[in-house]
């Protein structure tokens, strides 16, 4: 196959010549601890953990935030979280250790030198590039699972799963045509349950800059506050998806 080949080849070859066709064709059965649907299940698993390990290593310095910025102490002050999550750090450990594992059952028996760099990302590119020799590893049909369990954990940290609690379905009838400031909607929200506890005054503002809600025509005074109707912000809240960056708005 000449260079022009690989370049127009169909997005299935070319993942078959990263490593996936040598274990159909190239490579007789009977040498593979993993069958050939498995270690193509592996290969994708291990070419996802790149994007992954960023979006760890952001939520473990708390660039992608959890929940509110800030503590409330006594006395009504706030005090800013520490820029560490410990639960990303934890997965973010256990992921490392369990790639470190595999490189290193894949290198000692054949004596060979890991030419990766030493982070999540690139051991697990290592993984990929060396597929072959991963599946003719003894042992390595716990590799999908292990690793599997592994990237489950970091990605429960990452995108944690949607609230799903009941809507106060009562009390929602009743404030559809009510009319609040932004202030007291945001307050409301957070007893309507868990499908607008992220109702905020921010996101407020997004749905009007997107012109989905505007503020109940005046006159106004100048120190009066706008007023929405409710019901029309909590429909442009549920019609409009939260900016999904890593899974946290």
């Amino acid at each position: 196959m000449g260079a022009g080949d690989e370049v127009t080849g169909s997005p299935r070859e070319r993942e078959d010549t990263c490593g996936v066709t040598p274990l159909d064709l190239a490579i007789d059965d009977r040498h593979l601890f993993l069958d050939r649907e498995a270690a193509r299940g592996l290969f994708r698993l291990l070419g996802g953990i790149p994007e992954l390990a960023e979006d760890l290593a952001d939520s473990r310095t708390r660039q992608t935030r959890f929940g509110t910025a800030d503590v409330r102490v006594r006395g009504g002050s706030t005090v800013s979280k520490l820029p560490f999550n410990p639960a990303a750090a934890r997965v973010e450990d256990h992921l490392r250790a369990v790639l470190v594992a595999w490189v290193r059952l894949v290198c000692e028996p054949r004596a060979i030198s890991y030419d990766g760099s030493a982070t999540i990302a690139g051991m697990a590119r290592w993984l990929q590039r060396h597929i072959v020799a991963l599946a003719m590893t003894e042992g390595v049909e716990v590799a999908l699972p292990e690793i599997s369990a592994a990237v489950e954990a970091a990605v429960a940290v990452v995108c944690p799963p949607t609230e799903t609690a009941q809507v106060d379905v009562e009390l929602l009838s009743r404030a559809r045509a009510v009319r609040l400031n932004v202030s007291g909607i945001h307050t409301l929200a957070t007893q309507l349950g868990a499908g607008f506890s992220n109702l905020t005054p921010r996101r407020i503002r997004t749905l009007r800059e997107a012109g989905l809600v505007a503020p109940v025509p005046g006159p106004w005074a100048m120190d009066w506050p706008e007023l929405f109707v409710v019901g029309e912000v909590l429909d442009a809240h549920v019609a409009l998806p939260m900016r999904q960056r890593r899974c946290i708005d």
